[in-house]
């Protein structure tokens, strides 16, 4: 890493606080307050959009704790959208016993409450798998059921109502979208998905040109503030950071091995990283006879030290431009790429209990890239300290300890360290000749 970049990397942590003591000086209305971003903000985990999750992801949990009305466009389970690093799923048009898909309608079971009539706008316009360049250029088409098009339908289900269904009525980006609710406060986290693709396609080349994409921070920015709305934008967490990515340390726990074996089975340098794919790929072969001596795993399985290192530095200079656009138009800096970091190195308390970020640690849900419940509080919280420091406010803070009780993802699934977790539980056959 050459000297400016260390100096971009080491010197976002003080511009963002900076620019946290100039807005000291703003106040913060929670009239209207609009979240406005990708899988991470709607609500995404466990392989799917669904109201399971929607109902509990911490834009819910702030917007309780500010005393702030959110309207969520609420999916029925199992859910919709693609999962990275999966292939597409195919569109298919509701099916028994899934009802509408979007709750709207009255339930099929006449003894059950009505469902109650979904708002005509939504607060939370977050879209899974949308992008920074999409939140600016893409606006809902008709029917609603895009069959070849995952990324479009699930657009359409969130942010297509009322205007695919009343006639000659403006069709919205979502930027657009957020704009027309004259929003007293915004909270955008976009660019996650982009990271995300290009970590889990092994191609720091997926990254956007950081000028390109500074230039469209900008004009989201620059387009919400020109509402009169207060901004507070997220920088990009590292998809390192996320349980998609382990360390050979971390791995080797789940899959009930060692940090040698898996350098010796694999080829897992002590800088690599696991995907959630291999360790899937290890476990099968660890439980189905083992491998022989240096045994190939699927492509995906291993992210290379030099991959990594080139996924972080593209992460840190789109992050760049986000402070730097967020200071051009008077908007204010959320650490989210900091705290995540944090989770992932030293975990945090939930309970009696701690989470950490590796799989199956009780951050992350079993996708591995977006935070389960307690995740969700954990973020909530630390959100919530920093509009608090920010804006002198007095915002109480979420009761982790009871969410984390209940959250299937908690302690009890944490992979405990294996005394048998060693050269002959993997079969290491070639070794032992």
């Amino acid at each position: 890493m050459t000297s400016t970049k260390k100096n971009i990397v080491f010197s976002l942590p003080l511009l963002v606080f900076s620019m946290a003591w100039q807005a000291h000086s703003q106040t913060l209305d929670t009239t209207t307050f609009v979240f406005m971003g990708e899988g991470l903000t709607a609500g995404m985990a466990n392989y799917g959009l669904s109201s399971a999750m929607q109902n509990h992801d911490f834009a819910v949990l702030m917007a309780a704790q500010m005393n702030a009305g959110i309207e969520q466009p609420l999916i029925q389970p199992p859910g919709i959208g693609d999962v990275i690093g999966y292939p597409g799923q195919e569109v298919q048009v509701q099916k028994y016993p899934q009802g509408s898909v979007r709750q709207m309608y009255l339930p099929t079971d006449k003894t059950k409450a009505p469902i109650q009539t979904p708002p005509l706008f939504v607060t939370n316009v977050s879209v899974p798998g949308l992008t920074l360049n999409d939140s600016i250029t893409m606006k809902p088409v008709a029917p609603v059921v895009q069959r070849a098009n995952m990324k479009q339908t699930t657009f359409n289900m969130i942010l297509a109502f009322p205007q695919l269904i009343l006639n000659n009525v403006r069709l919205w980006t979502q930027l657009e979208y957020a704009e027309a609710l004259n929003p007293t406060a915004v909270l955008v986290e976009l660019g996650y998905y982009e990271a995300l693709n290009a970590a889990v396609a092994g191609d720091p080349s997926l990254i956007p040109n950081p000028t390109a994409f500074g230039k469209n921070y900008n004009t989201v920015i620059a387009g919400l503030r020109g509402v009169q709305a207060q901004v507070i934008v997220t920088t990009i967490p590292n998809p390192l950071d996320t349980a998609y990515f382990n360390s050979p340390t971390a791995a080797a726990a789940i899959v009930q091995s060692t940090p040698s074996a898996l350098a010796t089975s694999f080829n897992v340098g002590p800088q690599d990283y696991v995907t959630r794919n291999g360790l899937e790929a290890m476990g099968y072969a660890s439980m189905t006879g083992g491998v022989q001596a240096a045994q190939p795993l699927p492509a995906g399985s291993v992210l290379t030290a030099a991959t990594a290192a080139a996924i972080t530095s593209g992460v840190n200079a789109l992050n760049a431009q986000i402070v730097s656009a967020a200071k051009a138009n008077g908007a204010v800096v959320y650490d989210l790429n900091a705290f995540l970091h944090k989770i992932k190195i030293s975990g945090a308390s939930a309970g009696s209990g701690t989470v950490n970020g590796d799989y199956l640690g009780g951050f992350y849900s079993l996708d591995g890239v977006y935070p389960g419940a307690t995740g969700h509080a954990l973020i909530a919280n630390d959100m919530l300290s920093f509009l608090n420091q920010t804006y002198h406010r007095t915002f109480t803070t979420v009761d982790v300890a009871a969410i984390a009780a209940t959250d299937p993802l908690g302690q009890n699934l944490k992979p405990k360290p294996s005394s048998t977790g060693t050269m002959e539980r993997i079969e290491l056959r070639g070794a032992r000749r």
